[in-house]
């Protein structure tokens, strides 16, 4: 018999979640990307969603790393972190738009990066929904586009399942092992009665597809449904995102492509191909 682990415990009366959706133009988007089961690749893929929204797009972006004590969002964007968002989850009622350009950390021109990361290795601090929705409102108002990198650990508590519920765009990273598969599709069968949402479904290759022993054709068949984009299996440029703090986003090649076609998704804009000549001077 199978039980699924995404449940919120039960309360007397069950959180509207229409209530935090965006529907003011004077809201950004909330998108929120996590994997099903841990180590996935879900924060390379959002520091390099934000790359390209605020810097190929010119959109303004706040991305924050709800993962307090192992979270490397500031590595995959080259800078020094700090644990302003937890004081911002902690006090929510003393957020001002000043406290929004304090707190955040200019990672580029439009690009805010917010981090709360503790010295200890156990988890201090975890916010409540209430404190984490009015975070949530707060950013959305300052920026075009919110990107919250989610743990999948938090998805198992009402804070993290009720952030997947109530965002406006739900990326859900997949890896080709049975375990991904299977967790993937207990949050999915969880997301099916909201409808209202966009929910982008990646493969990321983290293994060579050649040695891969499940192919794209069974990841779409164990899921019932095809995935949306296939990150192909790049060690190199993915690990020199995770300690250089490049932007993978930038490559000209299959695996820039992917992160265009999925800020299209986001935005339903379509990004123009770069010139050669503008790839040379940004080399030079």
């Amino acid at each position: 018999m199978t039980s699924s682990i995404y449940k919120i415990q039960e309360t007397g009366s069950q959180t509207d979640y229409s209530q935090y959706r965006v529907a003011s133009g004077e809201l950004g988007k909330r998108i929120l990307v996590a994997s099903a089961k841990g180590g996935a690749g879900s924060t390379c893929i959002a520091a390099n969603l934000a790359w390209v929204l605020s810097q190929q797009l010119d959109k303004r972006v706040a991305c924050a790393d709800l993962d307090f004590v192992s979270g490397d969002l500031d590595l995959h964007l080259n800078i020094s972190a700090n644990n302003r968002l937890t004081e911002m989850l902690q006090y929510p009622e003393r957020l001002e738009p000043i406290v929004f350009e304090r707190s955040g950390v200019k990672a580029a021109e439009k690009l805010h990066v917010f981090t709360g990361y503790s010295q200890q290795l156990a988890q201090e601090f975890w916010p409540d929904s209430a404190a984490f929705e009015a975070t949530s409102q707060f950013c959305q108002q300052q920026t075009d586009y919110l990107i919250w990198d989610i743990p999948s650990f938090c998805l198992r508590d009402s804070v993290g399942f009720e952030a997947i519920c109530s965002a406006d765009i739900r990326i859900v990273i997949i890896e080709p092992t049975l375990a991904s598969i299977r967790h993937t599709n207990q949050l999915l069968t969880q997301l099916a009665t909201d409808h209202d949402q966009q929910t982008i479904l990646i493969l990321n290759h983290t293994k060579p597809e050649k040695a891969s022993l499940i192919s794209l054709a069974d990841v779409n068949q164990a899921l019932g449904q095809s995935v949306d984009l296939v990150i192909p299996f790049s060690p190199e440029k993915m690990l020199s995102s995770a300690t250089l703090g490049s932007h993978v986003a930038d490559d000209n090649g299959r695996l820039g492509r992917v992160f265009k076609q999925l800020a299209a998704r986001v935005t339903g804009e379509q990004l123009a191909p770069t010139s050669r000549l503008k790839l040379w001077f940004r080399r030079a």
